[in-house]
């Protein structure tokens, strides 16, 4: 009980503040889940908090996608750009590498994750607060729908993933 507890009060203390990136919430101390691409808002946000890498997840044919653009305007506030597109129910594969990316950071990097409206970016982080940080899956699955996890059926294909490595 106390370590569910532990484990819970960050999630807590990040959802009473407001959020350091407008549009975006603070899933984890510097890992950011934003709903939509980032706008001149946002980006001015993200050179305030000294974000280092953001991550797309946009698809091709998605409205207003211009990864171009998007690429040149991190460049520009020294931001590593990385676009991996990935659908609505992700495969274990997708998941694997999100999860290396996000393992793999430098020590003190920042990174935003993003897609069209939120829900395959919290899905994205899901499986990496409970493999990677140890959080309880329904506690992180709560964390990811108040960041935008909304489609069953992606919500699904987290917990299948979470589940064939053995945690449930």
């Amino acid at each position: 009980m106390l370590r569910t507890l532990f484990l819970l009060l960050p999630a807590l203390v990040l959802q009473a503040q407001d959020s350091l990136i407008p549009g975006a919430m603070e899933v984890r101390p510097g890992i950011f889940v934003l709903r939509g691409a980032p706008d001149d808002g946002t980006c001015a946000a993200i050179k305030k908090q000294h974000v280092t890498h953001v991550i797309d997840l946009r698809r091709d044919g998605e409205p207003d996608l211009n990864c171009q653009s998007e690429a040149v305007r991190m460049q520009d506030l020294g931001v590593q750009y990385l676009r991996y597109a990935i659908g609505k129910t992700p495969p274990a594969g997708d998941f694997d590498f999100l999860r290396t990316i996000l393992r793999d950071l430098p020590r003190g990097a920042k990174v935003l994750l993003h897609c069209s409206n939120g829900n395959r970016a919290a899905a994205a982080i899901c499986p990496w607060l409970v493999l990677d940080k140890g959080m309880p899956m329904e506690e992180a699955l709560r964390i990811a729908k108040l960041a935008g996890l909304k489609l069953p059926e992606t919500e699904a294909a987290v917990r299948s993933y979470i589940g064939s490595k053995g945690r449930a």
